[in-house]
């Protein structure tokens, strides 16, 4: 076997297995993908398999790693036959393809996005009294709150009677689902 079909059998069989990543990724067959998946409709959670972390660049994955055999297969294949000049092309391509895909993959992570809302968001945030809140705290309202892109309706608490329409602050939270409130 000369290096010609060592180079062939290398690029061939990297561009196999990216066809096959490929293929996974887009039909979701692999389960939960590197970048996260939807699972509530209004969250998305990270399972990175081939990354150390969500917020970091890591060179050497199972996608990287495809993506330098491939290219330094094609690589070789193309110029191989420079001999030693070209064993260096090869790696170059390699690497250079290595780098990007990395550099790509950080990219895409650094895009993921929670859509989870927690008590500590509400705080500071107006919202409009939906079921009135009783004074001195006694029995609880609702109120809705408005965020970008949604809203959330939860239970109120307050120090003042406030009625049904008027505007609110959120002043603490009490509980998962249950906030101090003022009149804004």
């Amino acid at each position: 076997m000369n290096i010609q079909n060592a180079y062939f059998f290398l690029a061939v069989a990297g561009s196999v297995i990216f066809l096959v990543q490929f293929v996974i990724t887009l039909t979701g067959m692999g389960g939960e993908s590197d970048l996260g998946e939807v699972v509530d409709g209004s969250s998305t959670e990270v399972e990175v398999s081939d990354a150390a972390d969500a917020s970091g660049f890591n060179f050497l994955s199972i996608k990287t790693i495809t993506s330098f055999v491939t290219f330094f297969g094609w690589g070789g294949v193309f110029w191989g036959d420079r001999g030693l000049a070209g064993l260096f092309i090869a790696i170059g391509c390699g690497l250079a393809m290595m780098f990007i895909t990395a550099f790509i993959l950080s990219m895409l992570l650094k895009l993921q996005q929670s859509g989870n809302i927690t008590g500590k968001d509400f705080i500071g945030q107006h919202g409009v009294v939906y079921v009135s809140v009783p004074a001195g705290r006694t029995g609880q309202g609702r109120i809705t709150v408005e965020f970008p892109g949604c809203t959330r309706e939860v239970q109120a608490l307050a120090d003042e009677e406030l009625r049904q329409g008027e505007p609110v602050e959120v002043v603490e939270a009490l509980g998962p689902e249950l906030f101090l409130v003022k009149k804004a």
